[in-house]
């Protein structure tokens, strides 16, 4: 039989070692050179790996829609999964939290009393910096911390901080993206960036459309000062289109639709 390693991939697709070695990933070697000892694989197989390969600037990991209830119930719930896993699935499920801003929180930054968690640097800054914790998930969180009092909420292996490339591998290995655990799809691209007016959250009123960070646009219901654990004055801002609410500290910018005269 014909065999090839990444090497001789490479050369014949064009690409470097390196970009041949992550296409071959996927593909399950067959045996190693005696010499070299590089993996061999089968170049039927090579190829058609190749040509599944998303093109430059495409993202394979992206959901396209929201996990079906049914479906997030039966993975939450399953105790057969490392329980680090399903409290992160459960905090993007409750917070419309982002997987990078998930992985980064200490322990120190969730209240397990208050049941809300605080984003010191989110990603972009009109995502919201304290986000709500429903009471399965405090449990799982608090599992998944265990004993400890300081240091990395989610943890992998040997105690160090679970990777958004290890946690998006482990959710494709039960068959979803990593963000279909979210409860909004994720969308690539910015909101537009005419009719939009940047306020603080404490001037955000009743009938505004809100422009979150993924892109999408939601409605304004209601809006009321709370306090957060410290003390301090966040808004709860209540909105249509699929979200109970909103926490935004009352100074965080926020991007809303320009307002027509007089409202």
């Amino acid at each position: 039989m014909d065999t090839v390693t990444a090497n001789h991939c490479a050369a014949r697709w064009g690409i470097s070692e390196a970009s041949a070695r992550r296409i071959l990933a996927t593909v399950p070697p067959i045996g190693r050179d005696t010499e070299t000892g590089a993996m061999l694989y089968d170049p039927t197989e090579a190829d058609a790996a190749r040509d599944c390969r998303p093109g430059r600037g495409t993202r394979t990991d992206l959901a396209a829609n929201v996990m079906p209830a049914g479906q997030y119930e039966a993975l939450v719930t399953d105790e057969t999964i490392p329980v680090q896993h399903r409290a992160l699935w459960a905090l993007l499920r409750d917070g419309y939290t982002r997987v990078t801003d998930a992985l980064s929180l200490d322990i120190a930054d969730v209240d397990f009393d208050q049941r809300v968690a605080r984003v010191d640097f989110p990603k972009r800054r009109t995502d919201p910096r304290v986000i709500p914790v429903s009471e399965r998930t405090a449990e799982l969180l608090r599992q998944a911390k265990g004993d400890r009092d300081a240091g990395p909420l989610i943890t992998g292996a040997h105690g160090r901080p679970l990777g958004r490339e290890t946690a998006s591998r482990f959710a494709r290995h039960v068959g979803a993206s990593i963000h279909a655990f979210r409860p909004v799809p994720h969308k690539v691209g910015e909101p537009p960036s005419y009719g939009v007016t940047q306020v603080p959250a404490g001037e955000v009123q009743v009938g505004d459309v809100v422009f979150l960070a993924d892109g999408r646009s939601v409605n304004v219901t209601s809006v009321q000062t709370v306090d957060d654990p410290d003390g301090r004055p966040v808004m709860e801002i209540n909105v249509i289109n699929g979200f109970p609410f909103l926490l935004v500290a009352a100074t965080e910018p926020v991007l809303i639709g320009t307002r027509q005269p007089g409202q």
